[in-house]
């Protein structure tokens, strides 16, 4: 391609003789990897809010307590957003944390019955793990194998994936809170874990779920 045409691609201007192909290239793949950037910064929104709880802070028990609910919800969940709308500490942890939080916080509801799912994410559920029972096992195991903090959910595509620490993805369907304070009402049971995500899944509410599918 012409050095010229490039040159002008890049902002260069034609009095700069000393730049090659290769120099000019390089400008151009800087400037493209900076409008990404940009383009990403932008599609975040400017300010967060923590979603209000669809259900008082005592009805999530015996899966959450009173006291966990507060604390997580109310200093944890609330920090995230606050620091990210004043700009402060790392945007895109506060901004993944805030994301996900609103998710978890959405998705739960008082215990009633057997709690099965409904609807499309049921056919999703059946089609792909061949059934609720089967499902909540291949969920443990992947929530159990992450290393560390972070989250296990079920994407948008009906499959079972992890992201660390407070790292958001676009295809996060229903994510369940792996970071250690989201299970400290099991501990110090050997298999806290387990008990937890065992009771989560009996407030999980299938009809929020649902429509984040067909939304």
């Amino acid at each position: 391609m012409d050095l010229e045409y490039l040159k002008k691609l890049a902002g260069i201007g034609r009095q700069s003789n000393q730049y090659t192909v290769s120099d000019v290239n390089r400008e151009l793949s800087e400037r493209r990897k900076a409008m990404m950037q940009s383009v990403m910064q932008e599609a975040k929104e400017e300010k967060l809010e923590l979603i209000k709880l669809p259900y008082n802070t005592t009805d999530l028990k015996p899966a959450l307590s009173k006291e966990n609910i507060e604390y997580h919800y109310s200093v944890l969940s609330q920090g995230y957003v606050t620091r990210y709308n004043n700009k402060e500490g790392d945007p895109d942890f506060n901004y993944g944390g805030a994301k996900l939080h609103n998710l978890w916080w959405g998705q739960l509801k008082k215990p009633n019955g057997s709690n099965q799912p409904v609807g499309y994410i049921k056919e999703t559920i059946e089609n792909r793990f061949g059934g609720y029972d089967n499902f909540k096992e291949e969920f443990l195991k992947t929530a159990m194998a992450l290393q560390g903090s972070g989250w296990a959910y079920l994407s948008k595509q009906g499959t079972l994936k992890t992201t660390p620490n407070q790292s958001y993805k676009t295809d996060i369907l229903m994510p369940v809170d792996m970071w250690e304070h989201s299970f400290m009402d099991y501990v110090p049971a050997k298999d806290a874990k387990k008990q937890y995500i065992t009771n989560i899944f009996k407030v999980m509410n299938w009809d929020v779920i649902n429509n984040r599918l067909e939304g």
